[in-house]
């Protein structure tokens, strides 16, 4: 989505983002995802449609809430998604903080969660981040196969857009569905990504708990189209990079584009996951002849020279609500 000027500069500037010294360890990956669904089936059922085969159902359990001294019960299923660790949760009518981000949000990832070795650990990172004057918005334990798994929750959504999480230790960490990236395209994941108004604030938030400040570009687009038309839009991109997996914050600037529809639908927050294919066209082949739509695509670069590419979404919107990107590279 950038032409390759932009993109060698975006790129530079994104690998060499870092976390402020004496920050964790467990800050340069995300562990798992927490994603609150309507319909549990509906989204396994997508996301086999797509080629995903790593995926547990875990039927009925429950879930604890240290806030509301409560069990709720709801449907759960594990799921590796290109080396994406997502938690599935289905929460019915009983108060949770899975059913507060339905309700309030639609459907969705709200949490972008990170390991401790050890519980000790953590607590020191949590009184670091009571002194920067970030709150926990819940503790809750998730019973997944035979454990009770923890988290810590950080109230951080409103500020920085997606909710802060936390676990320690080993529960639930042999829980997904196997190690790897097994998929019928295999896909690997490139990016978690955001949709926001405004980079600045947001930018600020993390990087006053010692993340990296968002690294800004303004990408020129190739060829773009909209749900198959040819589309005049515009963004800025904001990049972070303190791990493996890069974090894309979009902020859309001329509509129409996928960036302001998720912000008219669910609030800024997480908007996409992002993955690599080694050829574009035979998926978005198999993808439409399953009845997926391509909501929005274009270039990067000089067409056929190294250095360029090309970007496709797919609209997951009854899916779960949160999209797929499917990035290719040009390789000689």
């Amino acid at each position: 989505m950038k032409n390759l000027s932009l993109l060698v500069i975006a790129v530079t500037a994104v690998s060499c983002s870092k976390i402020s010294p004496g920050l964790p360890d467990c800050y340069r990956e995300v562990d798992q995802v927490l994603w609150a669904v309507s319909d549990l089936q509906r989204t396994i059922g997508g996301y086999q449609a797509l080629g995903f085969t790593q995926i547990n159902d875990h039927g009925t359990t429950n879930i604890y809430s240290a806030n509301s001294k409560s069990t709720a019960v709801v449907r759960l299923a594990l799921a590796n998604l290109g080396g994406a660790h997502v938690i599935w949760v289905e929460p019915g009518d009983q108060e949770s903080v899975f059913h507060e981000s339905l309700a309030r949000h639609g459907e969705g990832a709200l949490a972008l969660v990170h390991r401790f070795p050890g519980k000790g650990e953590m607590k020191k990172e949590l009184k670091r981040l009571d002194a920067l004057g970030v709150g926990i918005l819940d503790e809750i334990s998730i019973e997944v196969g035979g454990e009770k798994v923890p988290y810590v929750l950080m109230d951080t959504r409103e500020k920085g857009k997606y909710v802060l999480g936390f676990t320690w230790g080993e529960k639930g960490s042999k829980a997904f569905a196997g190690p790897g990236t097994q998929n019928r395209h295999g896909m690997k994941l490139n990016q978690y990504a955001f949709a926001i108004r405004d980079p600045d604030p947001v930018s600020r938030f993390w990087s006053s708990l010692g993340l990296p400040e968002l690294e800004i570009s303004y990408p020129e687009l190739g060829n773009p189209m909209y749900y198959g038309a040819p589309a005049d839009h515009e963004l800025i991109q904001g990049w972070q990079r303190h791990g493996s997996i890069a974090y894309e914050w979009c902020i859309p600037v001329k509509p129409p584009i996928v960036y302001e529809d998720h912000i008219q639908l669910h609030g800024e927050g997480i908007h996409h996951l992002a993955f690599e294919v080694e050829e574009m066209d035979p998926v978005l082949e198999d993808y439409r002849s399953r009845g997926f739509v391509v909501s929005m695509g274009g270039t990067w670069g000089e067409e056929g020279k190294s250095g360029s590419g090309r970007y496709e979404y797919i609209d997951l919107e009854n899916r779960g609500g949160v999209t797929m990107e499917l990035l290719w590279n040009f390789k000689e």
